[in-house]
């Protein structure tokens, strides 16, 4: 996959999206706004790591002809056929749990933590195996998420399913996370697995919830040998409490004779950032936390080395980097090439590894910064540094096969970290235009210290700006002070404070309607009385007022002319809109962005999506499609996967109807057809050419039944047309 266009993909697409809701009228805030747009102040570069080489340890098939593992654990742990060869820590994690001892491992994303516990845990459990003894659960491993007990569950058991053993042999894994079905946790609880994947909520309520499965699942966990916390640096704070105590009532309740062993594993857990000794930090809280006691010798780090060749440094990279980036990158790139190529040479040792603190992982560098650094340093332009570095990380990302050598893994893998927020508050002076556009919380302009910054919204319909004030009495006079726009009348925090919006004063005209005379108020705000329209009598407090305001928000005679709108919003002086008066005041003007974090992750999401099938940025294998999200808990889960449904029904709809209006041509449609031609649009048919009906819960039902189904359809169809045609949404 071309990540970088990719990622450049996504965020075009997030930025329309989340541009479309503000219009900006005024010339000089407009532009002022696209400048901070276009400077990437909301969504900056994003990050790129590369990730390291590992210092490589023995394979399984080596420990198992050293006596150290099984032979029957050397055939599970096997990769197309050949078996697995281990990385250092990996390695050293193995030893430590099979000498019994407890461990931390903390090493990067990717470094195959989890096979760090289960190749000790799958060893015991073969060992047990063949001294005959009865099955019960030997380990207890704890997520975070549900999301990564599935996963795991089914990387162990593709591990158990491609080996030679026997079916007797074969270790078993069960997940009880809360999502089985009653027949499931029965099934758990009368065939006890060897190894029980859970989450911490979960295990609570085995040990506390009086119920007889769970109880029995309890009691095969007696005599536990491993107890796995995985993402141990999710446990913090309070809840860092509650699993410490969880876990010493588990090792009460399920101990047998001797302590189980306890592991940890993070990729996050400390660095030389926050600790100065990182090691003894993460073995003081693994020690609470597990209630054993685990040593600095007893945290696993990695232990990384170079792809290209030692002897290579930077300053051999550099001369070579202006020929190398003149040339394109060649499509046969096998290992041996790239140990020696200047670009793979100076990717690593400036993005990856960081060769003055004994090799440690560098932390990720900002895209742009990684692109003037590499030009720089080849005397190339930016534009060639930028396309030559992602080209050259594309290719040296694929399996050695695809560039030209034999080799399953990739030469140099790398990420790239994207953050999205939305925009939020525009803060401008009240001075003459050309004015100042701010985003940060500032009182006032930088560069004019007696400016005031004000927050500013703007007209949904039209794009007027107004500033958000309250007018408050002073020794020198009324100042207009900045607000938050959710301080009403009811909410403001001084009595005396008087609450609104200043706009700036225009010439009555087309494009700004209103000049103060009733004739410019809107026909709902007027009434008739003795032949005379007047002011309603419940709209006398939200008459505008012609004011004169100074830049530091004094009120006065020599200041521009603004109106201020007294109170909650009612109508926009430009263009005469009328938010619903029962809306939020937040919501009835815009901000630079309106979409919430559904909105936006649905809207990202389904770029990511529809991008994955475009040919131009590199298609992946079909099953490799596919995008993992995670929510803060499941009522948040529940409410996207929610969000996410009403969009793609929304979205089929809406393309129907625009399908069924182009098919229509110039006659357009008639309103007793919207049904049946959306239906037609959505290809919901009665009949296809192999006679079943798809869009039927029954596909093979055929006859009168097909007819009367679709014509329910269709009314059913034109219903939804209707009710999405009526202008019923809201501003959330």
């Amino acid at each position: 996959m071309r990540a970088f266009e990719f990622d450049t993909s996504i965020l075009n697409e997030y930025a329309s999206f989340s541009r479309s809701f503000t219009t900006i009228r005024a010339e000089d805030l407009a532009r002022e706004i696209d400048r901070h747009y276009e400077d990437g102040h909301f969504w900056p570069a994003p990050l790129l790591s590369l990730n390291p080489a590992y210092e490589r340890g023995p394979s399984v098939a080596q420990l198992a002809s050293d006596g150290v593992l099984t032979p029957e654990t050397a055939a599970v742990f096997r990769s197309n056929g050949a078996p697995l060869r281990l990385h250092r820590h990996q390695g050293e994690a193995v030893a430590k749990a099979l000498a019994g001892q407890s461990f931390v491992v903390t090493t990067g994303t990717g470094s195959g933590k989890s096979l760090c516990f289960f190749i000790p845990i799958v060893d015991q459990i073969l060992k047990a195996r063949s001294a005959g003894e009865p099955p019960r659960t030997r380990a207890i491993i704890v997520y975070p998420m549900n999301a990564l007990a599935n996963s795991q569950l089914g990387e162990v058991e593709k591990y158990v399913g491609q080996s030679d053993l026997p079916e007797s042999m074969r270790p078993t894994v069960a997940r009880y996370t809360g999502q089985e079905s009653d027949a499931e946790r029965k099934s758990v609880a009368a065939n006890p697995p060897d190894i029980l994947l859970t989450n911490y909520m979960m295990l609570e309520l085995l040990l506390t919830r009086q119920d007889a499965t769970d109880a029995r699942v309890i009691e095969n966990c007696r005599g536990l040998e491993f107890i796995v916390l995985d993402e141990l640096h999710t446990y913090r704070g309070r809840q860092g409490a509650d699993v410490s105590i969880l876990v010493r009532r588990l090792k009460d309740r399920c101990r047998n004779g001797s302590d189980p062993i306890c592991i940890g594993t993070s990729a996050t857990m400390a660095s030389e950032d926050v600790a100065a000794q990182p090691r003894e930090a993460v073995a003081r809280v693994a020690s609470r936390i597990f209630g054993t006691k685990i040593s600095a010798d007893s945290v696993i780090t990695e232990s990384l080395r170079r792809a290209t060749r030692d002897d290579l440094g930077i300053d051999w990279a550099r001369k070579q980097l202006a020929e190398t980036l003149s040339q394109e990158i060649p499509d046969h790139l096998p290992d041996s090439d790239l140990r020696e190529h200047p670009l793979a040479v100076w990717a690593e040792l400036v993005l990856g590894l960081d060769e003055a603190k004994a090799r440690a992982r560098r932390t990720p560098t900002p895209l742009d910064g990684a692109i003037s650094q590499l030009a720089a340093d080849s005397g190339v332009a930016k534009d060639l540094a930028a396309s030559r570095l992602a080209d050259f990380l594309a290719r040296t990302a694929l399996p050695e096969k695809d560039r030209g050598g034999s080799g399953e893994d990739a030469f140099m893998a790398f990420k790239l970290h994207r953050f999205i927020s939305g925009a939020g508050d525009v803060l401008t002076t009240l001075k003459a235009r050309p004015r100042n556009v701010l985003l940060e919380g500032q009182r006032r302009d930088p560069s004019d210290p007696e400016a005031r910054l004000y927050p500013t919204r703007f007209c949904r319909a039209c794009g007027q700006e107004y500033h958000v004030v309250s007018l408050r009495d002073e020794a020198r006079g009324s100042v207009a002070l900045p607000r938050d726009i959710d301080d009403t009348p009811s909410s403001s925090r001084i009595e005396e404070d008087e609450p609104g919006y200043l706009t700036p004063y225009e010439p009555d005209g087309d494009e700004f309607r209103f000049y103060g005379d009733i004739e410019s108020f809107p026909e709902e705000w007027r009434e008739e009385r003795r032949g005379v329209f007047v002011l309603r009598q419940n709209r006398k407090k939200q008459e505008p007022r012609l004011v004169s305001v100074r830049s530091d928000g004094l009120l006065a005679e020599d200041g521009a002319p603004f109106w201020f709108l007294p109170g909650r919003f009612g109508f926009c002086l430009a263009c005469h809109d009328q938010p619903s008066p029962q809306a939020r005041e937040r919501n009835k003007l815009g901000g630079l962005s309106a979409e919430g974090r559904s909105s936006a992750t649905t809207t990202i999401v389904t770029a990511m999506l529809r991008a994955m099938n475009q040919p131009e940025f590199g298609l992946l294998d079909k099953d490799k499609r596919k995008t993992l999200g995670f929510g803060d808990n499941r009522q948040d889960s529940a409410l996207q996967a929610g969000h996410f449904n009403d969009s793609v029904f929304v979205t089929l709809l809406r393309g129907a109807i625009l399908r069924a209006v182009l098919d229509a041509g110039t006659e357009g449609l008639a309103d007793d057809g919207f049904g049946t031609k959306v239906q037609k649009a959505l290809g919901y048919l009665p009949h296809n050419e192999n006679l079943r009906v798809f869009w039927m819960a029954q596909p093979d039902t055929k006859g009168a039944n097909v007819n009367i189904a679709a014509g329910t359809l269709a009314k059913v169809l034109e219903h939804r047309v209707w009710a999405d045609m009526r202008r019923g949404w809201r501003f959330t």
